[in-house]
């Protein structure tokens, strides 16, 4: 009997990298039996995956379209990483394996990686509608039709495509849409996120004061990397075996929350300790000029990242066997390894 064929995309990254160590070292028999592909750039990452069992597939970019069907057609299962904003790929992608179900007459599993950004409220340029917690068994899909009709954000729309293009050609569809994701990477190319953690730190340095925008109220649920690859883990174990219900597809990942301010205050007082940053005290600063300093003057993308609030429960993610291990104490501890890798990638890049 062939073996299945998993194909993954961003397994050079930060969260790909880590569901590629998560699936490799899996102990579930229907991943462990599956034979494991990964799009990559370039050959130096082919050559090192190899030694891990992995085959590579080089690529260019997510826009070769026509290059991405062709592969996914060889795939019965695809976990799409990169870029929940480029609604062309998953369509690909999608495509792709419907046409190998036509050969194999077997279900074809595409599992997309979006955002919890898609349920955040703005309580600066909007009017603030009061705190919500989303569940992951509400039915998030028609929430986000009904908040995309009202605005329109790319993240939600590519969610929504996936989903109503894998019903039309029969593939099953799943969405994994995480908060602020923190921790240590565990693949084998990159250790730190280029999410709010990082970019915070980076705009502590430069400035010299951790920051937050107007009061810092604004709050984002957090899941650490290891927890969040071991979800898509069981999700795609359950997923093999037919045990996830159809109308149960989407699926947050959260282990807590805390504020902008909560977090400015803790980068101040590790950027102290590690003698970078003159002041624990954190800086209140404008959304224009946060928006400036980090954004390219963006203040939409300012406020989504770093002033919104988006408080998600994985309730239907630990129904089907999710178990995260990490605890307040490894996001307490994250602010001291996270910083001391953005010192020095900062460091490297002042010497180049």
């Amino acid at each position: 009997m062939t073996a299945q064929k998993l194909l993954l995309t961003g397994g050079t990254g930060y969260i790909g990298g880590s569901i590629l160590a998560q699936l490799l070292k899996s102990s579930f028999p229907q991943i462990e039996s599956l034979s494991v592909s990964a799009l990559v750039r370039h050959q130096s990452q082919a050559d090192l995956l190899a030694g891990k069992g992995v085959n590579s597939i080089l690529f260019h970019s997510l826009d070769e379209t026509t290059f991405l069907q062709q592969t996914a057609a060889e795939h019965d299962v695809v976990i799409h990483v990169v870029d929940g904003f480029h609604g062309a790929s998953a369509e690909a992608l999608i495509r792709g394996l419907s046409e190998r179900m036509k050969k194999t007459r077997k279900a074809a599993i595409y599992i997309h990686t979006s955002g919890a950004s898609n349920v955040a409220e703005f309580p600066i340029s909007n009017q603030y509608r009061g705190t919500r917690v989303f569940s992951d068994k509400e039915d998030i899909r028609s929430y986000e039709k009904s908040r995309n009709a009202e605005e329109e954000y790319a993240n939600r729309s590519v969610d929504l495509l996936a989903a109503e293009f894998g019903e039309r050609l029969g593939v099953d569809v799943y969405c994994v849409s995480p908060p602020l994701v923190f921790g240590i990477g565990t693949g084998f190319f990159k250790a730190l996120s280029a999410g709010q953690l990082p970019m915070l730190m980076h705009s502590a340095l430069a400035s010299g004061r951790a920051q937050y925008v107007g009061e810092g109220s604004g709050r984002w649920s957090h899941v650490h990397v290891q927890d969040l690859a071991a979800l898509y883990e069981v999700i795609l174990a359950k997923a093999l075996i037919g045990e996830i219900s159809r109308d149960r597809r989407i699926f947050f990942a959260e282990t807590g929350r805390s504020s902008f301010l909560d977090v400015a205050k803790s980068i101040g007082k590790v950027g102290k300790e590690l003698g970078v940053l003159e002041s624990a005290e954190p800086a209140s600063v404008s959304l224009e000029q946060i928006a400036r300093e980090v954004f390219h003057g963006k203040v939409q993308w300012a406020e989504m990242v770093l002033a919104s609030e988006s408080l998600v429960s994985a309730d239907l993610a630990r129904e089907i066997g999710w178990k995260p291990v990490k605890t307040e104490s490894d996001w307490e501890a994250t602010f001291l390894h996270e910083f001391e890798l953005v010192i020095e990638a900062a460091t490297k890049k002042d010497r180049k």
